[in-house]
């Protein structure tokens, strides 16, 4: 695990930023995370992408079936899109996580307009990479968004795979961590679902995604020192279109208190 040591020795600097970003002292008010939502929720759904990509590389999806080449990975994948797409809801409901998300966005007044407008382009068949230009995003919901799928275009699984690991599951307890003790528990009651969706991830990720996916880039990667050098690069990039993202919602909190 050597490789895994250098690689996040050398994104720690970021992984700091992100820990310690303005962000998570801004979020005061529903308002607050309304604004919040609104933005994010395309970091939310985009993420789906980024596991059905390891999904079609590393399990086997199409027919006639063949046995995976490795049962570990393909078990590993086929768990997080289980519980990605059909999660048990504060409800006891089968839900999917962006749904879920959905449903806490209309709990606290956000409006799903945007992303609702952004995905009906995608089901009228317009290209991804076109709709994302077309779509009146923020500028860095649109450098976000192009990264994802840049990365899923690359084909190459442990790219794929380091982008999904340090960008998301092994971000994303460490992120919600933040959201959670400086944000969000100042009016838990007000929002319960967000709250279920954020403790929901902080415990699946922190406890089993997140560990395993390490091992899922580890496998990728084995002793190819291009193939970890590419890794280190793609997980960089992954960790600073979040900080932008990130510095993008903050800006547009603070000047909706402004306005």
């Amino acid at each position: 695990m050597k490789e895994i040591q250098t690689l996040e020795k050398a994104i720690q600097p970021l992984r700091h930023n992100l820990q310690e970003h303005p962000i998570y002292q801004s979020l005061n008010s529903l308002k607050d995370v309304a604004i919040f939502m609104e933005l994010h929720v395309y970091a939310v759904w985009d993420f789906m992408s980024l596991l059905k990509s390891l999904q079609q590389q590393l399990t086997c999806v199409s027919l006639p079936w063949m046995a995976p080449k490795n049962p570990t990975l393909s078990r590993f994948i086929n768990e997080i899109v289980m519980g990605e797409e059909s999660d048990i809801d504060v409800n006891g409901t089968p839900i999917s996580h962006y749904q879920m998300y959905l449903d806490a966005m209309e709990e606290v007044g956000a409006s799903t307009d945007g992303v609702n407008n952004f995905l009906s382009l995608l089901k009228n068949d317009v290209p991804v990479i076109e709709a994302i230009r077309k779509a009146p995003l923020n500028p860095a919901v649109k450098d976000f968004l192009n990264f994802t799928f840049e990365t899923i275009a690359t084909g190459k699984p442990h790219l794929v795979a380091a982008a999904f690991t340090f960008g998301r599951e092994d971000l994303i307890p460490d992120m919600f961590i933040e959201i959670v003790s400086k944000a969000a528990k100042k009016n838990a009651t007000n929002y319960p679902r967000f709250m279920y969706y954020l403790n929901r991830h902080i415990e699946i990720d922190g406890d089993e995604h997140g560990p395993l996916s390490l091992k899922m880039v580890s496998e990728l990667c084995g002793k190819d020192t291009l193939k970890w050098q590419e890794a280190t690069e793609v997980s960089q990039k992954a960790l600073a279109v979040r900080i932008a993202l990130w510095d993008a919602i903050d800006q547009e909190i603070k000047s909706n208190l402004v306005s």
